[in-house]
This record gives structure tokens, sequence and C-alpha cells, in this order.
């Protein structure tokens, strides 16, 4: 009764304070910045962290690994090891794309003069060929023509005919513009800066993480057994290894499974010869770690590049995207990711449109996952309340209108 009471006193609290608590915990988030960092950096390192232990343990004799000095060198050369393949294969990723990401860009700089010709061109001969669409277009136009001959004569003329009005105009309204984007650059750099920062804090986190990790589940564990029954303790331990399972396999063959869609863009692109192939194939493998819309995502920015040089191609590139997103929702996905999972689509769709509305692109990346855990925590939760009861486990008994359980299974 009195939990109940306070539980009833916070959530009223709450309520009543809720843009000042969702301040606090927005500056307890950026405080703890680095920290997630760490705990990211940490987590996509434990695979490698693991494969090398294990390999050094092959190694090493087990007379040997009885030593506590033994023990911490090898745990200290894995995590070193580690951090070096993870900042290789960056370095290798970076110094593949940076380069050709450059001539991409810059090459769409100096051609979009080029498209823009193009583009007024098309638009004559089509304006030509439809007078209806034509007079539409010369009524917008006119008055877009009339608002800025307005804002000619009526502010930017008289502004300039003497020097006094010229300055004041150049301090009231160029100024105030020059400042803002002066203070823009301020802020980019200043980010910049944090980051570099919450980058170096994030790789000495993810060491001690990696470090004491075993110390860490253990303590937790003790915590999770101190509080609660030992049967309601196993469940909790179980649910957390199974959550693990679900987030470990889930992430890392996402990436696996981006990286693979990447290349084979890549190589799509050089055979049809779509423009900007590097680039296209950077942008679709990136927006392919978020599920089912992340190939689409990807494929609108990367097809208005492609339009703007031969509409023709891009209508091929839609065609290759389609194919490509059927092939990696029906077969590649499915190989690399299995059933890591576990969630029918509705569930996966549905994952993806409330973590991503909550949380952004984060969200759409991570809300399948993090779903799947719920899903699955709530799925043994069930089964143990029917295997207590009594009640069958399978779905397919609770199909179309069933009689009452208590008559129906008091006859078996």
């Amino acid at each position: 009764f009195f939990l109940a009471i306070s539980a009833a006193i916070l959530l009223f609290f709450f309520l009543n304070h809720f843009t000042a608590v969702k301040e606090i915990v927005d500056r307890i988030n950026f405080i703890l910045r680095p920290i997630y960092y760490g705990l990211i950096l940490s987590f996509l390192l434990l695979p490698i962290h693991r494969y090398i232990g294990i390999v050094q343990r092959k190694i090493v004799s087990e007379k040997s690994q009885q030593k506590q000095w033994v023990r911490s060198g090898m745990n200290a050369s894995a995590i070193g090891l580690s951090l070096v393949f993870a900042g290789f294969v960056v370095y290798v990723i970076l110094a593949m794309l940076l380069p050709q990401l450059y001539l991409s860009v810059v090459g769409l700089v100096v051609a979009l003069p080029g498209y823009g010709v193009e583009i007024q061109a098309w638009l004559t001969v089509f304006l030509e060929k439809n007078p209806d669409i034509q007079s539409i277009v010369i009524q917008y136009y006119d008055s877009f023509a009339q608002s800025t001959s307005s804002w000619l004569q009526t502010d930017l003329i008289p502004n300039l005919e003497s020097i006094n009005g010229t300055l004041s105009w150049v301090k009231e309204a160029i100024l105030p513009n020059l400042t803002g984007v002066v203070s823009n650059v301020y802020e980019v750099f200043i980010a910049l800066i944090l980051l570099i920062k919450d980058v170096f804090i994030a790789i000495v986190v993810s060491v001690y993480l990696l470090a004491r990790k075993d110390i860490f589940a253990a303590q937790t564990k003790k915590i999770a057994y101190s509080m609660f029954s030992i049967r309601v303790a196993d469940f909790l331990v179980e649910e957390v290894r199974g959550a693990y399972r679900i987030l470990s396999g889930f992430i890392n063959g996402k990436l696996l499974d981006s990286l693979i869609i990447g290349i084979i863009t890549l190589v799509a692109c050089n055979i049809f010869n779509f423009p900007y192939a590097i680039l296209v194939a950077t942008i679709i493998g990136i927006t392919n770690i978020v599920p089912f819309f992340g190939p689409f995502i990807g494929a609108f920015p990367c097809a208005i590049l492609i339009l703007l040089v031969s509409p023709i191609q891009c209508l091929y590139f839609l065609v290759f995207i389609l194919a490509l997103q059927q092939f990696d929702g029906n077969i590649l996905g499915p190989k690399i990711l299995g059933e890591s999972t576990g969630l029918a689509s509705f569930w996966v769709l549905f994952s993806i449109l409330l973590f991503g509305g909550l949380f952004g692109f984060t969200g759409m990346v991570l809300g399948v996952p993090v779903f799947a855990m719920l899903y699955s925590m709530i799925s043994r939760l069930v089964r143990f309340g029917l295997g207590k009861r009594g009640l069958p486990l399978e779905t397919e008994e609770y199909l179309g209108a069933t009689e009452k359980m208590a008559d129906r299974w008091s006859n078996k």
C-alpha cells in the first residue's frame, strides 16, 4: 500500500513538472554523452575482444592462465588489439571513401550550373508544349516578379541612394546576418572540439568497460539476487542474456548487411555507369542500417542526383534499388540476421515508427532490437503464466471462437 501511494505521488509530481524534469534529463544525457559513446564502442568491440581472447587461450597453456598477471596481460592485449583493429577498419574505410566522396561532391558542385541551364531549356520546351500549365506558371512568376520589384523600389534602392541610408541599411540588415553566420561557424567549431573530446573519453570508457566487464556483470547479478527471490533473479539474468543476444546479433548483422549492400551498389553503379558511384553507394549503405525504410530513405537523394545527369538512368537506378531491396529483405537480410529479432513484419514497422518518432534516426536503428527484447520478455512472462495455470502455450489454441477455458480443460 505504501509503495502504491508513493508511486502515485511521484507520478503526480512528474506530470506537473514535466518540462523541468525533461530539462534535467536532457542535461544529464548531455553530460553523460561520452559514457553512452563508450558503451556503444565497447559493445561493438566486445565480439572482437572475445574472439582474440579465445585465440589467446588456445595459445597460452592452462597452467600459465591460472596466474593473475598472465590473465591480466591477456585481457590488456586483447583490448589493445581490438582498438587497433577498429582503428584500422575506420582508416581503411575513410581512405577509400573520402577521396572519392570529395571528387564526387566537387564534380557535383562544378556541374550544377550546367544542370541549371539544361533544366531551364527542358522547362521551356515543356511549357511550350503545355500552354495550360504555362499559364499557371506565368501567374506565379508574375506575382514573384512584382514582389521582387516592390522590394527593390521600396527597400533596397532608397537605402542605397544616400551614404547615411546605405550605412544604416548595412547596420540594420546586413551586419545582423553576418553576425549570425560568424556565430554559426563558431558553434560548428565548438561542436567539433566537443566531439573530439567525447570520442577520446569514449575510448577511455570502452577500455575500462572491456577490462572490467566480468566484474560489472557479477556485481549486477549480485544486486539482482539480493533484491529478488532466486527464481525471479534467475528470470531477470536469463532475460538480460537473451536481450544481449538479440541486440548484438541484430546490430552486428545489420552492419555486415549494410556493408554488403553498399559494395553491391558500388559494383552495380560502375557496371551501369551511374554517376557519383562512390557517393551513391555510401548513402545507400549507411541508410540501409535503418530497417524497412532504409533503402528508400537513401534512394531518394541519390535518385535526385542521378536525375540531374540523366532521367533515363534515374529510372534504371530506381528499378535497381527496388530489386536490391527485395534481395536484401528476402534473401540477404534473413541469411545474415536469421531469427535475431523474432518479430513479425507488423511489429518491425510498429517499432520503427514508434521509436523513430520518439528518438529520431537513433530510434529507427535501435527500435527493432529494443522492441524485440521487450517482446521476448513479455512472451516469456505470458508462457510462464499460462504454464503455471496449466493452459496451452500454442497461439493456435486461442484462434476463433473458443469455449470457456475452465470447461475446456476440465474435460481433458
